[in-house]
């Protein structure tokens, strides 16, 4: 007994505290098959008062885990539930309570269907993957190929080659046959250019060309192809702000920006954090054959939070939280202190603290109104247009602008 607890595999061993202690002694034990039972042990004396022996009865708690997860489930009901939507047989589940994500959802399904061209606009980890992918998932191109490149992920020299393929003998080191370039492997299907910003310029003319015509040429070759795959393109930085600064062409940026989706941050559609928290957390229940379920109070610190990595911070957050958990319940102290450990944040001294963190109402509102301006601002062809959309003067629209900074 207390070999297996100095080599750790059974440090919370019921008897032993009996045997020190001499007394009623209960734990919660995991044993190394993920079992998570409640062991109960009493000691045994003889006539003389002496210790003669410890009585332990062991119990299978994984049950009471489940229950204290659905009470807790309920003891959270002032949070909107989950509103996951199964449209279609085809239509993939989707998390959508924030109003900007049902609308951008309602344009998706319009356009899923035409060939327009598609640019997705949003911070690092919101989510565009996920649109361009159910914009596919529902479309009558959803039988073809979804092909996935990111534009600042392959070398500048091999991008061209990546895009448009090549002969045989078209340069050194080209394979025998030549080789289809994601345009032609795209065909009859959906070609999505991740992290098009990126993109070289001498690149970009080629590809104007190819979007214009529909057609174009291997490296080294001479006859034309066709191609017949529909483009989406998406980025995180400031597009028509690298077109003044001469690094993206304006042309292409109007090619591409035929529908655009601007989405949102986690940090402004605080009403879809705990319904994603509650599809992840299920997801690696199942994944890692847990049980683990969010105290109330570690919800409300996950509705504080701002979420600078979005919703890929928090997926990973979860994933992390499921993982390091001792217990079936994930409270706010784990989450702290994953924080701290990932983010670099200084130690908080409990939950007063963390909540002052949060913005005031006035805060809160003029954050609301520059990603409105914002939005806009990104949709409209000049600033005349944009201010006829708010609703406002033209000189209150430049002073808002100035107010919170949109200057570029």
């Amino acid at each position: 007994m207390y070999d297996l607890r100095r080599f750790n595999i059974l440090p919370n061993s019921c008897c032993a505290k009996v045997i020190e202690t001499m007394a009623p002694v209960s734990t919660i034990n995991n044993y190394y098959k993920g079992q998570r039972c409640l062991v109960s042990g009493s000691p045994i004396f003889d006539e003389k008062g002496n210790l003669a022996k410890t009585i332990a009865v062991i119990r299978d708690v994984s049950e009471l885990d489940v229950l204290m997860k659905n009470i807790t489930k309920e003891k959270n009901q002032f949070i909107k539930n989950s509103e996951i939507k199964n449209i279609s047989n085809k239509e993939p589940f989707v998390v959508i309570n924030n109003e900007k994500m049902k609308n951008i959802y309602t344009k998706a399904k319009k356009i899923a269907n035409v060939e327009s061209t598609v640019l997705i606009l949003g911070e690092t980890g919101v989510g565009k993957d996920f649109i361009a992918t159910y914009i596919h998932g529902i479309s009558n191109r959803s039988s073809g190929k979804f092909v996935k490149i990111n534009c600042s992920a392959v070398p500048e020299h091999l991008l061209e080659s990546e895009f448009f393929g090549y002969e045989e003998g078209a340069f050194t080191g080209a394979q025998k046959g030549g080789k289809k370039g994601l345009f032609e492997e795209a065909n009859g299907g959906v070609l999505y250019l991740d992290e098009i910003g990126d993109m070289p310029y001498t690149l970009q003319v080629k590809l104007l060309s190819a979007l214009n015509d529909r057609m174009f040429y291997r490296i080294g070759g001479t006859a034309s192809v066709e191609f017949n795959a529909r483009i989406i393109a998406a980025t995180n930085v400031d597009l028509k702000h690298l077109v003044e600064e001469k690094k993206f062409r304006a042309d292409l940026y109007y090619r591409l920006n035929v529908v655009n989706f601007v989405i949102p941050p986690l940090r402004h559609r605080k009403e879809d954090i705990i319904p994603l928290a509650h599809q992840f957390i299920e997801y690696y229940n199942n994944k890692y054959g847990k049980n683990c379920y969010f105290t109330t109070n570690c919800l409300e610190h996950f509705l504080v939070y701002d979420w600078p990595g979005n919703i890929r911070e928090l997926k990973n957050m979860i994933e992390r939280l499921v993982l390091m958990t001792d217990d079936a319940f994930i409270d706010t102290n784990l989450f702290t202190e994953n924080l701290m450990f990932n983010e670099g944040v200084e130690s908080l001294s409990g939950n007063n603290h963390f909540m002052q963190e949060a913005k005031s109402l006035k805060e809160r509102i003029d954050d609301y109104e520059k990603e409105i301006i914002e939005t806009t601002l990104a949709s409209s062809k000049n600033m005349k247009e944009a201010a006829l959309r708010l609703g406002i003067d033209l000189s209150t629209l430049v002073r808002k602008k100035q107010k919170y900074d949109l200057t570029k």
